[in-house]
């Protein structure tokens, strides 16, 4: 039987990845780990939360994302075979990647995510998309302005 812990924790912590930078939401670096799905991303993070029990825990999140699903996944080119079976992978919508992020947040998966985008605009698309879902999700509480940059 699974217990899964619903209750309010530490800030959900983000980050964007570009080139070998990582541009944290909040300043709030954390151990990050690679899973091929969420099963893989949780146990990943059991391990790291023993090893590291004084950082927070991120999953790594490729993504491509557009204003409508079929648009993302015309947008996928080769790139993504480099990564397949290394780590999640989302393309899709901002709202459905908001959605993933709140998910292995909310369920005590990880701790928050690394956004590593792939495509022309879409790292502008996670801060004028996504940022503000998570926001209204009230898991991201300060202003946008604050967030990181494009």
């Amino acid at each position: 039987m699974i217990d899964i812990d619903l209750s309010r924790r530490a800030p959900l912590r983000l980050g964007v990845a570009r080139d070998d930078d990582v541009r944290w939401y909040r300043d709030t670096p954390a151990e990050r780990i690679r899973g091929v799905d969420l099963g893989d991303v949780a146990r990943k993070s059991a391990r790291a939360r023993i090893t590291h029990p004084d950082r927070g825990v991120v999953a790594d999140i490729d993504v491509v994302i557009a204003s409508d699903a079929a648009t993302a996944r015309g947008l996928v080119d080769g790139s993504f075979d480099e990564s397949a079976g290394k780590t999640i992978v989302y393309v899709g919508t901002p709202a459905g990647l908001a959605g993933l992020i709140a998910d292995i947040y909310t369920l005590g998966i990880a701790d928050g995510a690394v956004l590593i985008p792939s495509g022309q605009g879409v790292a502008e698309l996670i801060h004028d998309a996504v940022l503000p879902a998570l926001q209204m999700m009230d898991l991201l509480a300060d202003p946008i302005s604050q967030a990181l940059p494009a």
